[in-house]
């Protein structure tokens, strides 16, 4: 007997049968013609071929086959000597199966009147052996050598019409089971002999499924018929095929569909080829959107303001993105408007250039504001739009993208994608317009620092010619006063130290501004005797960093006097240094006491001059030296500095 696995084997070789239509159309007696050949060559009244299958219930054609046997249905598949033939994998002979021990007890002997019986394996080109032909006698008999001889003959015969059977079926799987597309084509002439078409011979189920067209709709029909409108090159590239014997590669677009295919055609001779192909539509589209994101980091690399930024990245969203309608807008937060100045638009489809209200088109600004993609696949569905459907009829939109150009937490403008008929974006689409969004948030980072950087340059170089003319003025002045040249030496020393401090402070403090109490602090440092005798109050105040050098120096030439000549320079005096802020207005005080008796000078020095009038011009305000007799007071009174704007991205 055979073991499990052999008849596992069968199974699969019959089952194929089966597909091939083999058994379908044997129930028909489509090998009639060989049993009756069998009955006539052998002279026996029944010839029967059967395969067997696990179960052992296969009957694939017959001949002559008696009445009683014919009623009993599967009696003959199941019982027949048949399956000894594929057990044994032998020929079985028999001259009288009522007297072979081994078969005599047959239920077919009685049943059905088996008396002689000659049967043959029916072998696949492997070898497997998967059925039995068989010559049958209601008589004993006596079998010869030219009988085995004639039934192997025709046995012979089966097995090459099996072994086709089963290629054809296999084949028919694979061709059926293959992931790509496959066309048997033949090019279609017209009375010149030019190739003007092409017709369907055969598709496989994956053809339908990737051009998306019904089954069964394809075969005789031409291109040109089944996908109106097709490009020529699909028919130019297959007749060129033909033409020249040579095969070709492709990958291109059928517009009509809107899919991409790549694939390759081969000729199999006569005006009659094949295709193989797959669809990569999306392998298309990522490539050109990262094309087109290579291209945007470009253009963004020369764009110097909002406006141009924007519209870069709407260009690059419209050759990486398949929609109706494209543009952009910059976004009125206190109004919640849109300004649209520009837009593109396929044929057809109106602009919308113009200012639009937000809440004219529903509720999704609040997704805009905290910078989150928009994509509605349906206005009409979305919760977000659905009430305002009427307006996105007006301007033929039924699915819609919004990228938002945010940055530093604030949303600046909007990129849109309209599609006038239902578009449901897609997870490559989405990632799309990201990656867009983030090189514009990159490109304006990289304009806010080279706005910083200009302003910065700027700045320094303006504090380093007011430093300079400072510089300038102070040893000036003081050269020309002074009475000897260690004099001279000294005072524009201690003079440029004040300023250097000052300059520490700015430094620490990006030379945007400094606090007044660190700059007076600064400033009197060097002067400060032990015990209490300077003492300061006020309240915080930033300077601009002109107000500050001007008023450190200031400090400094009160300061130097006061050591020299006033309330520092003896052991009683004393210094109350006050200031204060009032609606932006500043007033700052210097006052002495305790120290020597003060007399007016004669001659009015630099230092006189430099407090002021030139550190109140810094100010935009007044400076006055008070000569009083219990000891010198200075006034200085002016604007304080307003903080700074921040800068337009």
């Amino acid at each position: 007997m055979l073991d499990m696995r052999s008849h596992h084997l069968h199974a699969g070789r019959v089952d194929a049968l089966r597909r091939s239509g083999l058994l379908q159309r044997a129930s028909e007696d489509e090998f009639g013609h060989l049993t009756d050949h069998v009955r006539d060559v052998l002279d026996v009244p029944v010839a029967i071929i059967t395969l067997v299958d696990e179960d052992r219930q296969v009957f694939a054609g017959h001949s002559g086959l008696p009445e009683p046997w014919a009623e009993r249905g599967e009696t003959p598949m199941t019982h027949s000597f048949c399956q000894h033939v594929v057990d044994r994998q032998a020929p079985l002979v028999t001259s009288d199966a009522r007297l072979d021990p081994t078969l005599r007890d047959n239920a077919a002997i009685g049943d059905i009147g088996v008396v002689a019986y000659l049967g043959v394996p029916l072998t696949l080109p492997d070898g497997e052996i998967v059925g039995a032909l068989a010559a049958i006698d209601t008589q004993p008999r006596s079998w010869t050598e030219a009988d085995m001889r004639r039934l192997r003959s025709i046995a012979r015969t089966v097995d090459k019409e099996m072994a086709v059977r089963i290629s054809e079926s296999r084949w028919r799987s694979m061709f059926e089971g293959l992931q790509e597309g496959f066309i048997l084509g033949r090019v279609v002439r017209d009375e010149t002999g030019r190739i003007i078409d092409w017709m369907y011979e055969a598709v496989n189920a994956a053809w339908h499924d990737l051009l998306g067209v019904p089954h069964g709709t394809a075969v005789g029909r031409t291109v040109r018929e089944l996908l109106p409108g097709v490009e020529d090159a699909w028919v130019d590239e297959f007749a060129g095929v033909v033409e020249t014997g040579e095969p070709a590669r492709f990958t291109r677009r059928v517009g009509t569909l809107d899919r991409w295919y790549d694939g390759v055609a081969q000729p199999i001779g006569g005006d009659r080829f094949t295709v193989i192909f797959i669809e990569v539509t999306e392998r298309i589209r990522r490539e050109r959107r990262q094309a087109t994101l290579l291209t945007l980091a470009d253009e963004l690399r020369g764009r110097s303001d909002l406006e141009t930024i924007v519209t870069a990245a709407a260009r690059c969203l419209a050759d990486g993105l398949e929609v109706d309608r494209m543009g952009s807008g910059l976004v009125n937060l206190r109004e919640d408007t849109i300004d649209v100045a520009s837009d593109w638009c396929e044929p057809g489809m109106s602009s919308v250039v113009g200012q639009h209200d937000f809440s004219s088109y529903g509720s999704y600004i609040a997704d805009l504001k905290r910078g989150a993609i928009v994509a509605v696949d349906d206005v009409a569905s979305d919760p977000r739009t659905s009430g305002r459907r009427a307006s996105f009829d007006a301007i033929d939109t039924r699915s819609f993208l919004d990228l938002p150009i945010s940055f530093d937490g604030r949303l600046y403008a909007v990129v849109f994608a309209h599609s006038r008929t239902l578009h449901a974006w897609t997870d490559g689409e989405r990632q799309f317009a990201e990656q867009v969004g983030d090189r514009v948030r990159a490109a304006l980072a990289r304009l806010r620092m080279e706005d910083a950087q200009r302003v910065l340059t700027q700045e320094m170089s303006h504090r380093m010619k007011n430093a300079l003319a400072m510089v300038q003025a102070i040893a000036t002045q003081t050269l020309r006063q002074a009475q000897t040249m260690d004099e001279a030496r000294e005072a524009i020393s201690s003079r440029l130290s004040a300023l250097a401090r000052a300059q520490d402070i700015l430094t620490r403090t990006n030379f945007t501004e400094a606090d007044v109490r660190e700059v007076a602090e600064a400033a009197i440092a060097p002067h400060r005797l032990a015990g209490d005798r300077i003492a300061m109050s006020g309240p915080h105040a930033d300077l601009t960093a002109q107000r500050a050098l001007g008023l450190s120096l200031a400090i400094h030439e009160l300061a130097t006097n006061a050591a020299k000549y006033g309330a520092l320079s003896n052991a009683m005096g004393r210094v109350d240094v006050t200031w204060d802020v009032v609606d932006g207005a500043f007033a700052f005080h210097w006052i002495e006491s305790g120290g020597p008796p003060v007399t007016a000078p004669e001659r009015r020095g630099f230092g006189s001059k430099l407090i002021e009038r030139i550190v109140s011009s810094y100010f935009d305000g007044e400076g006055h030296i008070d000569f009083d007799p219990a000891g010198i007071r200075f006034t200085l009174t002016g604007a304080l500095a307003h903080p700074a704007s921040q800068p337009n991205v």
